[in-house]
């Protein structure tokens, strides 16, 4: 029987289910991260569709530098987390941080070129299914994308005080409070029904 996976990719972003991997981030105690591998990477790139099952499979046999690239993709990780939680508070960015992400950009633009396929010029990626890093270079790209778009304003931070997990608000009246309203939402209203009836 498969095993079921880890991830809960319900942030609407793949940038913000990168983050959400660090599970239980502000209580240490209990903190787990969800991509303790480069193989576990590939999983959650591969789930959340930032590559291929071919391109992961081709990355498990050829790429090379794992452990390099998955403190990389850590360290990429809690920098996109600050800048978004930045941006919710309405505070500056932290300038450390965007220049992390700003040096996956700068690697990523490296690494790709236009292309004509079937009359359609298109952006082509060089070694992504071989170069260790090539997925974080799609992440760092999507990131990049939503923050320098109007959506930026749409991210929200869970609710829920043991998970506040960031999430796209798409909702109607952009009144989504939970990261999920079955991970989170029933949760808290259970906890809260649970302290009224104690009262």
């Amino acid at each position: 029987m498969e095993e079921a996976s880890p991830f809960k990719l319900v942030a609407g972003h793949v940038a913000l289910d990168f983050v959400n991997t660090l599970d239980y981030r502000y209580q240490p105690e209990r903190t787990v991260d969800l991509i303790p591998t480069y193989e576990e990477f590939l999983r959650f790139c591969m789930e959340a569709g930032v590559i291929t099952a071919s391109d992961a499979s081709s990355l498990r046999q050829r790429a090379q530098r794992r452990e390099a690239v998955l403190r990389s993709a850590s360290e990429l990780r809690e920098a996109l987390e600050r800048i978004f939680d930045a941006i919710i508070r309405a505070l500056p960015s932290p300038a450390g941080d965007l220049a992390i992400l700003n040096s996956h950009l700068k690697e990523a633009a490296q690494n790709r070129s236009l292309t004509e396929n079937g009359g359609r010029i298109g952006w082509e990626w060089e070694g992504l299914e071989e170069n260790a890093a090539g997925p974080l270079w799609l992440i760092a790209e999507a990131a990049a994308r939503l923050l320098t778009s109007e959506e930026v304003e749409l991210v929200r931070q869970c609710g829920s005080e043991t998970c506040r997990w960031l999430f796209l608000d798409a909702s109607k009246n952009h009144s989504r409070r939970w990261c999920d309203m079955k991970l989170c939402g029933n949760r808290v209203k259970a906890r809260k029904h649970y302290q009224r009836t104690r009262t």
